[in-house]
């Protein structure tokens, strides 16, 4: 009889173990387990370092990017998280690599990860200056003309002086999605029609390590500084043209 019983036991046991099994939720892995990541303890101090250059120059602002090492590496559905002992958060990572790092004091004592949904071997953490977007969509040449040279003076002095050496503000770049077919700025001029300038594949920023986006570029010495310039929807970033 106690044999029974036992057999009995365990085949109720084995039962709750099947249906257990078939319960069991569905875990979505957010990156791969060799996934690429960075030391949120050294980004921490490479945003604080930075910080100092653009507090002084409201036209510009920094940001921590994912860039490809290769050009045709996608940059389509980027994500990162921060994960520490009790750190679990999603950062937001825009069309162009570009991600807002939050200073968390916790996260930076438990010594953290950035982990990027991607296998390793593919990207790299890094830095980067741009000009800030306007929510009224209407950028003033001269403003731009200020714009561009914050963003150069602040790359000089936070120690790109000699990869700089000779340069000048030429132009400003307004970055569209690659496939953005119809992307383009308009010159507005008071007493005067509007002018297009269309998008053309090219180079978003001024160093290589990014595949080629649709790009309407500006160049300062071809208009009144009294001109405005209105980029059609769909801007992703603003760069810049050294010469």
């Amino acid at each position: 009889m106690k044999g029974r019983t036992k057999l009995i036991a365990c085949a109720l046991l084995l039962a709750g173990a099947a249906r257990a099994e078939q319960e069991m939720p569905v875990v979505q892995v957010v990156a791969p387990a060799d996934a690429e990541w960075h030391s949120y303890r050294h980004a921490y101090k490479a945003a604080s370092f930075f910080a100092p250059y653009v507090a002084k120059r409201p036209l510009i602002q920094a940001h921590l990017q994912i860039r490809p090492l290769a050009p045709d590496t996608p940059m389509d559905g980027l994500r990162i998280q921060l994960q520490g002992e009790t750190t679990n958060m999603d950062i937001a990572v825009d069309a162009l690599g570009r991600a807002t790092l939050p200073m968390l004091k916790q996260a930076f004592d438990e010594d953290a990860v950035l982990r990027l949904n991607r296998r390793k071997g593919h990207y790299q953490f890094s830095g980067r200056y741009s000009i800030r977007t306007r929510e009224d969509g209407v950028y003033p040449l001269a403003m731009l003309r200020e714009a561009c040279e914050q963003l150069i003076s602040a790359q000089r002095a936070s120690g790109y002086r000699l990869r700089l050496l000779g340069k000048e503000c030429k132009g400003i770049k307004f970055i569209f999605a690659p496939g953005d077919s119809g992307a383009a700025v308009e010159l507005r001029r008071e007493g005067s029609a509007p002018q297009r300038i269309a998008a053309q594949p090219g180079l978003p920023f001024e160093n290589r390590s990014m595949g080629p986006y649709q790009v309407a570029t500006v160049r300062l010495a071809d208009w009144p500084a009294q001109a405005q310039v209105v980029p059609l929807p769909g801007l992703l970033g603003i760069g810049t043209l050294y010469e």
